[in-house]
């Protein structure tokens, strides 16, 4: 049977997974990167940059968990990018560029693009 799950999120304590004012200049809004300072010095993120080196402690093994059984990310329109209302730019592929790496992504929004392939 299949499972959903919600992986792959960081929220902080008052309960935000971004801050407002999110942009292309600015992809955490008005928080930056402090929601992920976590992540981003990690083996794990390293090597997903295609970098060599970073941390190994309790955050890389937390992070290196990100991808183990899990075969899609549905996702927000806000997390697949800054765009609001009707796409406007059908060249964007996602924060991460021309390769969203191993997962499907299905992106949940109230406007219809084509796919993405």
């Amino acid at each position: 049977m299949s499972k959903v799950r919600v992986h792959n999120l960081a929220v902080s304590l008052d309960g935000f997974a971004t801050g407002e004012g999110q942009s292309l200049e600015a992809p955490f809004g008005h928080a930056g990167g402090r929601l992920m300072e976590w992540f981003f010095p990690t083996r794990t993120f390293q090597s997903m940059q295609g970098g060599d080196g970073g941390g190994e402690g309790v955050d890389n093994a937390f992070a290196a968990a990100w991808g183990p059984g899990v075969g899609a990310e549905i996702m927000g329109r806000n997390k697949f990018g800054p765009q609001r209302g009707p796409w406007q730019d059908e060249d964007w592929k996602g924060w991460w560029g021309d390769n969203p790496g191993s997962l499907r992504v299905w992106v949940a929004a109230g406007h219809g693009s084509d796919e993405v392939v």
